[in-house]
């Protein structure tokens, strides 16, 4: 099953926040209320299933990243 991956995105002075399943979703005005809308999504995906989001900073540098659901990695062994 492929990883469903949501982005906080800087867009200008704002943020928007992006995935294949969220779509028209408005741009907010802080990092923090875009964080908020992607923890949403990741919450109504079925459970267990593998998702994460990844952070932007206001520089274009990923700063953060958060993994949900069952990882594969480390392999069992």
């Amino acid at each position: 099953m492929a990883r469903q991956v949501i982005y906080v995105l800087s867009h200008g002075t704002k943020w928007k926040v992006q995935c294949d399943h969220c779509k028209d979703e408005p741009i907010k005005d802080t990092q923090a209320d875009a964080i908020k809308v992607a923890k949403k999504h990741v919450g109504e995906l079925p459970a267990g299933t593998l998702s994460e989001i990844r952070v932007q900073g206001k520089d274009g540098k990923w700063q953060t990243e958060w993994t949900y659901g069952k990882d594969p990695f480390p392999p069992p062994g």
